[in-house]
């Protein structure tokens, strides 16, 4: 059987892992593919102009950061291996919901501290760990211990919440995603097209029979017996229009994490820099209800904004279960046009002012200690918080859902009304869980490829 797998990220590589030495598989990524063993920048840089898909949030004018290269987004992000807890899954209804992806979380990870434990994985190719504290790391968990959260050793732990190090899928303090993880063990046992953007999925009729390329060699088709597409909540729907498959829910329900960062000063900018990324992590319920949770992390502002001083101190804040919606709606080149919409409910941008309240406290505690210093003008002492909330609220950088089960797919991954057309990203999730959808989308990328096997009877 020919499968043709249109995007290199964490679902179209875990998914060619999975499907690898079953069918004769070919791989297409419209980025590069840095080679093996992986480059300096890809394991430890947090900025890459050259392998980026240039998005923006029509809203607020911000760029929006999408891996244009072979393993995605985990190719540039801040490599978080956090899962999310149980109860974010419990809308994803029968056949994805935690026990049903648990399996595919524990196949894709080898945790180095948790391995033991039956919800985690001990031989999967992406390692999860936790790094060393830094001085501000403990400074931020002692004041968050005094606010009343407990520890946390394991953020995934099912229904665990509390403070205590980031999980993270690095190794040696370089991402260990899908690139240096699952592109190892894939090259060799598919055809791998990288640098070839997928112009369009050949349809006849509904079934879907190949796809047109546009590589270094120009243009071309190739034939496929199955195609799936895995270009992610933005590039998934912008390649369904270029194909003429134009369902009215593609683009629909775009979900995102409201992000906001609160940024101070560190007493002595060695302790921001004796661990710049994946150190700290709080995780409580905004009010009573602990599955309505936000996130609370610090890190320093220098590491992604080189303009900033390098003393400078970032205390980021997300809310974890936002109910408000965007989308990505047809341009006239069809290209998407981006519309995050955070805080577009009074719900959500109430909730985040409680959250930003909460960690405010945090960062009082720290000064008082004389740890960091704030502004005179910190922007979240105003009196009328939801409005500077709006103006300043960024993305999280989880997008997910244009192309959701129920809506645009059915539970087996199909594009409803198609035949020979699945997608397997993270576009398909029904509703943003409460955790990045990094190990999520590996999970999913695993658990696709056995359902494929399994429809296909391979």
């Amino acid at each position: 059987m020919r499968i043709v797998i249109a995007g290199g990220g964490n679902g179209g590589l875990l998914a060619a892992h999975r499907l690898a030495d079953l069918a004769d598989v070919t791989l297409i990524e419209a980025g590069a593919d840095p080679g093996d063993p992986v480059p300096h920048n890809y394991l430890h840089d947090h900025a890459f102009p050259d392998a980026d898909w240039d998005y923006t949030d029509l809203d607020s004018g911000r760029h929006l950061v999408r891996g244009r290269v072979l393993g995605g987004g985990s190719s540039v992000n801040a490599a978080a291996g956090s899962r999310g807890q149980p109860s974010g899954f419990e809308s994803w209804g029968e056949g994805w919901q935690w026990d049903d992806l648990l399996p595919g979380l524990n196949a894709i990870e080898t945790d180095e501290q948790f391995g033991d434990r039956p919800y985690h994985g001990d031989s999967g190719p992406v390692r999860v760990t936790r790094l060393s504290q830094s001085p501000l790391d403990e400074a931020f968990a002692a004041a968050s211990r005094a606010a009343g959260h407990p520890d946390c050793a394991d953020h995934n732990a099912p229904g665990t919440q509390g403070v205590g190090p980031w999980p993270t899928n690095r190794v040696d303090e370089g991402r260990w995603g899908a690139l240096a993880a699952v592109a190892p063990l894939v090259r060799g046992r598919v055809t791998l097209r990288d640098r070839s953007f997928v112009r369009r999925v050949l349809m006849e009729g509904a079934r879907a029979v190949g796809v047109e390329i546009e590589g270094p060699g120009g243009v071309e088709t190739i034939a496929a017996d199955l195609v799936i597409v895995a270009g992610g909540a933005y590039g998934t729907p912008e390649m369904l229009w270029r194909s003429g498959v134009d369902l009215p829910g593609i683009g629909q329900g775009l979900q995102d994490h409201p992000w906001l960062m609160m940024n101070v000063l560190a007493r002595d900018e060695a302790d921001v820099f004796a661990r710049p990324v994946s150190g700290s992590l709080l995780r409580a319920g905004v009010a009573d209800d602990p599955a309505d949770e936000f996130q609370v992390f610090p890190f320093s502002t220098w590491l992604y904004d080189r303009t900033a001083p390098r003393a400078g101190y970032s205390v980021s804040v997300a809310l974890m279960q936002p109910e408000s919606r965007g989308s990505i709606t047809r341009g006239d080149d069809d290209r998407g046009l981006i519309r995050l919409g955070h805080l577009a409910t009074d719900s959500d941008a109430e909730r985040m002012a409680i959250a930003v309240r909460k960690t405010a406290d945090l960062i009082d505690a720290m000064a008082d200690e004389g740890i960091v210093t704030v502004p005179d003008d910190a922007w979240w002492k105003t009196t009328d918080l939801v409005p500077e909330l709006r103006r300043r609220v960024e993305t999280y950088n989880h997008p997910v859902g244009t192309c959701g089960i129920d809506r645009v797919v059915d539970r087996r991954l199909n594009v409803l009304g198609t035949e020979g057309l699945k997608i397997i990203d993270a576009s398909v999730f029904p509703r943003i869980h409460d955790a990045g959808p990094n190990l999520v989308t590996m999970a999913l990328g695993w658990l696709g490829g056995g359902i494929v096997a399994a429809d296909e009877g391979l």
